[in-house]
């Protein structure tokens, strides 16, 4: 069913017709209730202007046709509601006739047009209507309430209120004009009898074909129930004639009124006969068409005897693309160019009940394999009738072929890689060889027949071999056990072969017949003997290389190791091979240093290096020793994979060899620069002796004026005079000794800020042409500090002259100092002087703080700014240390006492 339509649209016919006829009911009752609109007599009772249609009653015929439209398109709360009002008019009407209270409803609707009739209570819903009401009411809710009533019993009620209308219309029909009704009980009006009978129809033709009538047409007792309605049906019609004589001679009626009562009885049991009648056609229909669905859906066909389709399946139709239109009338066989499978110009047979394969054209061209079973009908009376039942078994021919093909293949493969197939029978010993196996394998053809003369052939150490293998299959009922045997030509040449068998056993566990395939491995033999024979004599030539040499592969396992190796770093073979590389050096992978950095670019790269090049790197023995070493590398492809070849050389002896003579050099450097001071202290002399001897004449002068008698006041300027010479002398002592040696330090609170600039502002003059930019980080929470202004500032100056020395060298445009400071600790604050050169070398961090240890070139300085800048800052109680940033630079930081410390 498509989606999109209404359910009414692709409903089976009967519940077409109960839509039909419910819309038919509700058609007559809204007509006849436009009669009381419109005040038009003969439309409010059909033409029987004296038996109208009340209006109560044509506004409950309108629900009930509204309920039943409602339930049938399946909208159940919808058909509640309608369905309540014929219901509530239905218990209404019944309870103002048992308790004979008007309640004045009757007359709420048109009363004056109600006043033209003289019946005791117009328009008072009559005993009929009610009854229908309540009965199609009750069934239309039993319907609506999730089926709470069986589809039986809705038919069975529903037919009950058809006899009760079709009595009312034969009463209503057979009534004079002007006289009432011959049973009063049973009175109703023409519109309102059509449209009973009408609802009924569609509630029995709405259930039609469900429940009990379906399961009596699968009952095997069916004949028995014909047997008992049949008789039934003879006999029942007498039974009201009898009523109404019985009636007549008691004079409970007069003649009329038996009669119509005993019609009555008749119009019941022919409706009760029809109804069975009418369920049992309609079962018997559904079971045809779901007969004919069950075929329709196979793929069958039906052909005349000269072959042309009279019949073609829904099932066909979609197999093969023709519709039964197109189909019909036209031969099969041409229709769908059908051939035998076999041969393709033989047309197929026309068999009588038998099956034949064939190949068959659908409509857009494509050919499926088809088993065709062919059946011959004949009836009396009637044309015989070919029934061809077609399955398509393309899956099946499709694994056919392809099994063939595969077979072909197999063949070509074993040809081709030269693989012999045999198979072997236990207890007769015969030997089977597949086509081209034996010249395969280099045997004669025929010479090997069976297990004695393959016995014959075959090395005697591997024959032995081999049955021990077979004895142990056997033994675990292995389904299968390999081979390896050699076997000696008639021309004397030996070869070698090697294959696999699959073993059978009988049920008692004794081995039937093997089915093996063998492949000459002779050349294979030669080739790994002769690679045995290389690669010990590489293992020889590896042996005697005096260098550590060892090899690894793209993923730094290690897959040799020589003796010389062996010795280098204290490992046997056995315990490096098949580890990493990594193992063999001192530093973890995410921390290597440049050299073992340099190492892993060249495994990486897989490219050898080039002719005198090597690598500088770092060993790790198995005792925890490190060494030096360098390395020389090849690269070989082997496979699509990498091997590396390193040989390794200890460099430990060198690098001792070059650290003694550094330690000369270093010597001499410091004898130079003893001889530097000596020259220094001659021109200090020198220096000093100018103003020792201005003091001498100074003070030689006024002793004279003294001896004279002179006045004082010259001899006091002669003695200031001399006096500026002597201090001019401390000064240049006291210079000489703060450069020489640790002196006292004045110790006050002192601006941190000021102090810092004012010494850089010193530094920086002259240096402007080296775009060297200067950037203070002070915390504003450290204003002072307790320390020697004129040291501090002596410091600051030495490190940031250093700073500016390496920058002016450095190229580039970035050249930074930033000077920050920080609370190192409760009582101390740290100042950093940060520059972005190249960093202090990794030899001199240890030494830099040393007397006559400089970085600077060879005559640019004496080494001994440092020295003196780290006892100025341990004379404050501080530590001054430098270090290297890990994004490059230096970073020379010292720490001084805080205020609060100072004031202690």
């Amino acid at each position: 069913m498509d989606p999109t339509e209404p359910s009414w649209v692709a409903a089976p016919v009967n519940r077409r017709v109960a839509l039909a006829l419910a819309f038919f009911g509700l058609a007559c009752s809204l007509a006849a209730f436009a009669g009381w609109l419109l005040h038009f007599p003969a439309l409010r009772g059909f033409g029987l202007n004296d038996f109208p249609i009340w209006p109560w009653t044509a506004i409950g015929y309108i629900g009930l046709s509204l309920g039943f439209l409602a339930s049938f398109l399946g909208r159940r709360r919808l058909a509640i509601n309608f369905l309540a009002v014929p219901l509530t008019i239905a218990l209404v009407a019944l309870f103002e006739r048992w308790t004979e209270i008007d309640l004045g409803v009757d007359r709420l609707l048109f009363p004056a047009q109600l006043d033209e009739f003289s019946f005791s209570f117009p328009g008072r819903v009559g005993i009929n209507p009610a009854a229908v009401f309540l009965v199609l009411g009750l069934a239309g809710l039993g319907q609506c309430v999730h089926d709470l009533v069986a589809k039986e019993m809705r038919s069975l009620v529903a037919m009950i209120a058809l006899g009760l209308a079709a009595a009312a219309a034969i009463i209503i029909l057979f009534s004079r004009a002007g006289a009432g009704p011959a049973l009063p009980l049973l009175t109703t009006s023409l519109p309102a009898a059509i449209v009973s009978i009408s609802l009924a129809l569609a509630a029995i033709t709405w259930n039609s074909g469900f429940g009990w009538m379906r399961d009596l047409a699968r009952d095997p007792d069916n004949r028995r129930m014909l047997q008992i309605l049949l008789p039934a049906a003879l006999i029942l019609p007498v039974l009201p004639a009898m009523l109404e004589l019985v009636l007549a001679r008691r004079m409970v009626f007069t003649a009329a009124p038996g009669q119509l009562l005993a019609m009555l009885g008749n119009v019941l049991i022919v409706g009760t006969i029809a109804y069975w009648a009418v369920t049992r056609v309609a079962r018997e229909q559904s079971v045809q068409v779901e007969l004919s669905e069950a075929i329709d859906v196979t793929t069958m066909a039906l052909t005349s005897p000269d072959g042309r389709i009279v019949h073609w399946s829904e099932g066909a139709a979609r197999l093969f693309g023709w519709s039964e239109e197109e189909a019909r009338g036209q031969n099969k066989y041409l229709l769908l160019r059908s051939r035998c499978e076999s041969a393709e110009t033989t047309l197929p047979r026309r068999p009588q009940d038998e099956t034949q394969e064939l190949v068959e054209t659908t409509r857009d061209g494509r050919e499926i394999a088809i088993l065709e079973r062919v059946h011959r009908v004949e009836i009396a009376g009637r044309d015989p009738v070919i029934i061809h039942k077609m399955t398509d078994i393309s899956d099946r021919a499709r694994a056919v072929a392809e099994l063939r093909e595969s077979e072909e293949r197999l063949a070509i493969a074993t040809a081709t890689h030269e693989v012999g197939v045999f198979e072997w029978e236990v207890a007769t010993g015969r030997l089977a060889w597949a086509p081209g196996a034996e010249e395969r394998l280099g045997l004669v053809p025929g010479t090997v027949t069976s297990f004695d003369s393959w016995r014959d052939q075959i090395e005697p150490e591997d024959a032995e071999r081999v049955m021990e293998t077979i004895e142990g299959a056997v033994a675990d009922r292995a389904p299968r056990f390999s081979f390896r045997y050699r076997f000696k030509k008639r021309n004397g040449s030996v070869r070698a072969v090697e294959g696999s068998s699959r073993a059978f056993y009988d049920a008692e566990g004794n081995l039937v017949r093997t089915i093996g395939a063998m492949l000459d491995i002779t050349e294979r033999e030669e080739r790994e003997a002769a690679l045995r024979r290389r690669e010990a004599q590489l293992r020889s030539i590896i042996e005697t290389v005096p260098e550590a040499m060892l090899a690894v592969d793209e993923e730094g396992t290690i897959r040799v190791f020589s003796t010389a190796a062996e010795a280098l770093w204290d490992y046997r073979a056995h315990e490096v091979l098949g580890h990493n590389f990594a193992m063999l050096t001192p530093y973890p992978r995410d921390e290597e240093p440049e050299s073992e950095t340099r190492l892993g670019a060249f495994l990486k790269a897989g490219k050898p290096l080039e002719q005198g090049q090597t690598i500088a790197a770092a060993g790790l023995t198995r005792g925890g020793d490190r060494f030096p070493m360098e390395i020389r590398g090849g690269v070989a492809q082997i496979d699509g994979h990498l091997l590396y070849t390193l040989f390794a050389r200890n460099l430990s002896e060198q690098f001792a060899a070059e650290e003694r003579l550094s330690e000369l050099n270093a010597e001499l450097a410091h004898v130079g620069r003893q001889s530097a001071m000596s020259e220094l202290a001659a021109d200090m002399a020198h220096e000093l002796n100018q103003p020792l001897a201005a003091t001498s004449n100074f003070l030689a002068a006024a002793r004279m004026l003294l001896d004279k008698g002179e006045e004082f006041e010259r001899v006091g300027e002669l003695l200031r005079m001399a006096n500026e010479q002597t201090l001019r002398a401390g000064e240049i002592i006291r210079r000489l000794r703060s450069f020489t040696m640790r002196g006292e330090v004045d110790l006050r609170i002192m601006p941190l800020g000021p102090t810092i600039r004012d010494a850089a502002d010193l530094v920086l003059i002259g240096t402007s042409q080296f775009n060297i930019r200067l950037t203070y980080d002070l915390d504003p929470e450290i204003p002072c500090v307790f320390a020697d202004r004129v040291q501090v500032q002596q410091v600051v100056v030495n490190l940031l002259r250093n700073s500016i020395d390496v920058l002016r060298q450095q190229g580039g445009n970035d050249r930074r100092i930033i000077v920050r400071s920080r609370k190192s600790t409760k009582d101390m604050i740290a100042i950093e002087i940060v520059d972005s050169g190249p960093g202090i070398p990794e030899p001199m961090l240890d030494q830099l703080f040393s007397r006559f240890t400089t970085t600077k070139k060879e005559g640019a300085g004496m080494g001994i700014g440092l020295s003196i800048s780290k006892r100025i800052i341990e004379a404050h109680g501080g530590v001054l240390s430098a270090e290297n940033r890990p994004e490059g630079g230096a970073v020379f930081r010292f720490t001084l006492p805080t205020t609060e410390q100072g004031g202690e």
